[in-house]
């Protein structure tokens, strides 16, 4: 089974999270896609387990702790629906 590295990336305050390890991004990009629908500019990928975590960068981007989490409230607040968490 290939393993992955999960990132969340916000565009507008210009910041992203690797979250973790994983071999299915069903969740994550079904809720970026939920997230995207509600009107937030952001975006998930999911680059090779090769890269050490820390090697995982965007140009003009910084690391935010916690994003994803943060990111799952601002949808809540938004639109009054719940995402599905880990």
């Amino acid at each position: 089974m290939k393993r992955f590295w999960e990132v969340i990336i916000d565009d507008d305050k210009l910041t992203i999270e690797v979250i973790g390890m994983s071999s299915d991004d069903t969740l994550l990009t079904n809720n970026v896609v939920a997230m995207q629908k509600a009107g937030m500019h952001v975006r998930c990928t999911t680059p090779d387990i090769s890269a050490s975590k820390n090697e995982i960068l965007i140009s003009g981007y910084r690391n935010e702790d916690n994003l994803y989490s943060r990111l799952l409230t601002e949808y809540e607040q938004k639109t009054h629906k719940q995402l599905k968490r880990w």
